[in-house]
């Protein structure tokens, strides 16, 4: 191999790492499929590069992590967050009146946790507007229009787009690598159900509005 294609292929490797880094750092990339497929493209270049140049720590190094990459890819639903230690101390065990959950924050699309099934997330959140194009590379999206309408955009066929309507009390499951965009002209409420830990804006999206302060949902009380 010649030395100028060994150093691209390094170099190549080195940006991957850096962007995914960076991604996550800035939340347009999440622990996901992307995520671990950067990682597997710049472990490798740099091992190539490394066992080239008989760098034999860092080739192995980035050998092990290569594995570490396959690993993550071959088994994704493992690469979700887990639902943190202890939260459900948090849950209560009284009756949840929704209106009111809803009626203590005013704050739009940053959902809050009302309890949890197993290992799922019941979610309600306030909408306005548009919210991000995103998708979830390992899981269904459950919405339930609780008030008001909300529109649902989706890229489910190469090169088309759709647009679903849901009025109130109307439920619509996006499917896991679906890219969608939800929005309300007029606002809405909804009410969704997914994987605990799981990010509202999935695993590929567009850059995060400020006025979303999380994306994994607040436990009230």
């Amino acid at each position: 191999m010649p030395a100028l294609l060994a150093d691209v292929i390094g170099w190549a490797g080195a940006v991957c790492l850096l962007l995914a880094y960076a991604g996550l750092a800035t939340r347009r990339i999440e622990p996901g499929v992307g995520y671990h497929a950067l990682n597997l493209a710049g472990a490798g270049g740099l091992a190539v590069n490394g066992a080239f140049h008989h760098a034999l720590p860092s080739a192995a190094l980035n050998l092990v992590w290569l594995a570490i990459g396959v690993v993550a890819l071959r088994r994704p639903g493992r690469s979700r967050p887990r639902r943190p230690v202890g939260q459900h101390e948090h849950m209560t065990t009284d009756p949840i009146e929704l209106a009111g959950v809803l009626a203590g924050f005013e704050t739009l699309w940053s959902p809050r946790i009302v309890t949890r099934v197993n290992d799922y997330d019941v979610r309600v959140a306030k909408v306005a507007g548009e919210h991000v194009w995103h998708r979830h590379d390992t899981t269904d999206e459950f919405f339930l229009v609780l008030d008001g309408e909300l529109r649902i955009a989706l890229r489910d066929e190469p090169g088309s787009e759709r647009t679903v309507v849901l009025p109130r009390g109307a439920v619509f499951v996006v499917p896991r690598g679906t890219e969608h965009k939800p929005s309300s002209d007029g606002g809405a409420s909804i009410l969704m159900f997914e994987p605990a830990g799981t990010s509202t804006v999935g695993d590929r999206h567009d850059e995060v509005p400020d006025h979303v302060d999380v994306t994994t949902g607040h436990p009230i009380g």
